[in-house]
């Protein structure tokens, strides 16, 4: 499409209340009928006369920041899920609501006791550089990412074994019921990789994995660095001739959210694919030329503590800054409220798992409950009040240099100064993901489609627990609700 044709067609944002991410619409279809309305009726070579789309042009989404690898199954990198989505398949994947479908699988089945998973694939699937997809692929993608440890490999620790009764079968045998099976495979990291290409690879080198082949709908073109990813479309997509619609998608980087939503104005962007300046939400709501819409996502704004500091391992301290911080102000002041306030530590979109008790409910914003826990530490005021100098690091991208301010307002008012350290998402990566060299980071991020994927984030050996956090109680509560079949069972463990 050209720059004139984009600025008069309707363009698409997302705002997501509890992060306020910005994502990119589904742009592709499953290779089976299991995608419900997801997945259109093939078109003809002029589209899809039914659903009014036209086949064919050009979709640019803008993106923050640039991937640091081209690997989705290898370090954690949350630049990298849109393009992945599109290039890549996994075996099930998640829809707008948060439901697990069927992606990659044609179908499934589960034995009576819960412990087998049965997966046919299609017979008409290749990757991009023309060899079939098999099982034996799916064996090879789940094998080696546990083996390498990859961004997802706690998440397939359960795996007992993965046999191929033929090219179209694979079975997963895992160890003990885990509830969240399939939803892990609809998650990050656990997409499809073809073994002739990336067999004796490490996973973890961000140079290895440069030119990336998947089965998707699109195929990798170019990486102008700094720039654009590209994408073009498959000719044999395996859901059939005229599939996908699009000709191209290009994946544009631009790290100043204000000059992304000048470009997003002018028709240079098709698909916001930011998070926007707050100043801009009204008009962003509002305009019947933009496409948006505001959904609940699981996903949260939070503080983490490193505690291997001797001061950020004392709950007083936590505690302290917990009862310090407003959220009313940071959705009011930062967010210019569009946002949801947390009242537990789960998402609500998990409803059946939250534990609604009073006693149960992140600490009340109290100055007076912070002062105290603050005194409790044994740190002693200075001559300016001061009881404690801490650096924060978070993100150089909207809105988390406005939560950052907010946030330094705050627990200034108990006497903690805070230093802000806003960093590029990869240099983030580094010092706080990779490298533990942190004291407080601010930071957000989807939780995933199952209540069960927190364990991530606060389990002691989980893969973002970068807090150093563990607590054999928690550990224990995460490892029962994992085994246990239904929410019935499930919502007393998380509650």
């Amino acid at each position: 499409m050209s720059q004139k044709r984009r600025s008069k067609e309707r363009r698409i944002i997302s705002l997501i209340l509890a992060a306020m991410l910005i994502l990119c619409a589904s742009m592709f279809a499953a290779c089976t009928g299991g995608g419900g309305d997801e997945t259109p009726d093939t078109p003809d070579a002029n589209g899809d006369a039914q659903s009014g789309v036209k086949a064919g042009g050009t979709v640019i989404v803008g993106q923050s920041a640039e991937p640091i690898t081209l690997n989705p199954d290898g370090k954690m990198d949350d630049n990298l899920p849109a393009i992945a989505q599109n290039v890549f398949h996994r075996l099930m994947k998640t829809n707008n609501k948060q439901e697990v479908i069927l992606d990659l699988a044609a179908d499934y089945s589960v034995s009576e006791d819960g412990t087998e998973y049965t997966f046919t694939l299609p017979d008409n699937v290749t990757f991009h550089d023309g060899e079939k997809l098999t099982s034996d692929d799916v064996k090879f993608t789940f094998e080696e990412l546990i083996k390498q440890v990859g961004q997802a490999s706690a998440s397939f620790e359960c795996i007992e074994e993965i046999s191929c009764p033929d090219d179209a079968t694979v079975v997963f045998k895992l160890k003990r019921i885990e509830t969240g099976f399939l939803d892990n495979l609809a998650y990050n990291g656990a997409f499809i990789l073809p073994r002739h290409v990336y067999a004796g690879k490490d996973w973890n080198d961000a140079d290895s994995m440069m030119t990336p082949i998947g089965s998707g709908p699109f195929k990798f073109v170019d990486w102008n660095k700094g720039v654009s990813i590209t994408l073009e479309r498959y000719e044999n997509f395996c859901l059939g001739e005229g599939l996908p619609y699009l000709d191209k998608i290009v994946f544009s980087y631009i790290s100043d959210s204000n000059t992304a939503m000048q470009s997003f104005y002018n028709g240079d962007l098709d698909i916001l694919g930011i998070i926007a300046p707050s100043s801009e939400y009204d008009k962003l709501l509002n305009d019947p030329a933009i496409i948006s819409d505001k959904v609940i996502y699981p996903s949260r704004f939070y503080v983490g503590f490193n505690q291997k500091d001797d001061l950020m391992k004392d709950i007083n301290f936590r505690l302290a800054v917990a009862h310090a911080i407003d959220s009313d102000d940071m959705i009011n002041k930062a967010l210019k409220q569009i946002g949801q306030k947390a009242t537990a530590y789960l998402s609500p979109v998990f409803e059946w798992a939250v534990n609604s008790d009073s006693d149960a409910a992140v600490p009340a914003f109290d100055l007076d409950k912070a002062k105290d826990y603050l005194e409790k530490t044994g740190l002693k005021a200075d001559g300016n009040g001061i009881y404690a100098t801490v650096d924060v690091d978070t993100y150089n991208y909207e809105p988390f240099p406005e939560l950052a301010l907010v946030l330094k307002d705050q627990l200034s008012k108990i006497g903690i100064d805070v230093k802000i350290n806003m960093l590029e998402y990869a240099a983030w990566e580094e010092k706080v993901g990779a490298d533990r060299n942190f004291t407080m980071t601010l930071e957000g991020g989807y939780q995933g489609p199952d209540v069960g994927a927190v364990a991530q984030r606060v389990k002691g050996d989980g893969i973002l627990n970068y807090y150093n956090y563990d607590n054999p109680e928690l550990n224990a509560l995460l490892e029962e609700g994992e085994t246990l079949p239904t929410h019935e069972l499930r919502a007393p463990i998380y509650r």
